[in-house]
């Protein structure tokens, strides 16, 4: 107690020397929280060489996925594909790779060089194999299934006339392909005209 009755601060346990104590006490503390940092291992990395060069590998990994991602090696850019015959010419545009729960269109486009009474495109198989046709436009007149595919048929087509038709995909998300191939035939009536065959891959 000082002359006017208030007590006089003691200095907390473990340190001296009044306001400027002595620091060696204070720093030597195990509970600090830069204790366990030593120069020569966390900043150096002496003796962590393998994790240096495990990070270094799993970044390399990444970077290459996305230099891939954006060469469209994953897809979905559209590649064509065309045939021709005596009666028709046939062009299928649509992607050659996608990735599971893509949403992708299609473009089939068909020239008539000689009068088409019932024209019909036959999607083959391969087409709805794990993939989910959303619409068609414009839509056909009838639509049947043919084996493992189906038939679209249209309204007849003059010579010189043109028909485009779209079609909206989405690839389900457990979908994996690899080159499956993708048959597109134009027929008039039951008449086969023109066909080509496309292959697709599909990654998880």
């Amino acid at each position: 107690m000082d002359t006017y009755g208030r007590a006089i601060p003691t200095a907390a346990p473990g340190v001296t020397g009044g306001a400027h104590g002595n620091s060696d006490d204070v720093n030597a503390r195990d509970d600090e929280p830069l204790a366990e940092l030593r120069l020569d291992r966390h900043r150096d990395l002496e003796g962590r060489r393998r994790e240096e060069w495990g990070r270094r590998i799993v970044t390399s990994i990444l970077v290459v996925f996305v230099l891939l991602a954006a060469a469209n090696v994953f897809g979905q850019r559209p590649s064509s594909a065309a045939a021709s015959g005596s009666a028709a010419q046939l062009v299928v545009s649509t992607p050659s790779t996608v990735r599971g729960g893509l949403i992708f269109q299609t473009r089939v486009e068909v020239s008539a060089r000689r009068r088409i009474a019932h024209p019909t495109l036959v999607l083959g198989g391969g087409w709805f194999d794990s993939m989910t046709l959303n619409s068609i436009q414009p839509g056909p007149e009838s639509q049947e299934s043919r084996g493992a595919g189906v038939t679209l048929a249209y309204p007849s087509l003059d010579a010189g006339d043109h028909m485009t038709v779209w079609l909206e995909w989405s690839a389900n998300p457990t979908n994996v392909a690899w080159n499956r191939p993708q048959q597109v035939a134009l027929d008039d009536g039951g008449s086969p005209l023109v066909a080509l065959t496309r292959h697709v891959t599909v990654f998880p």
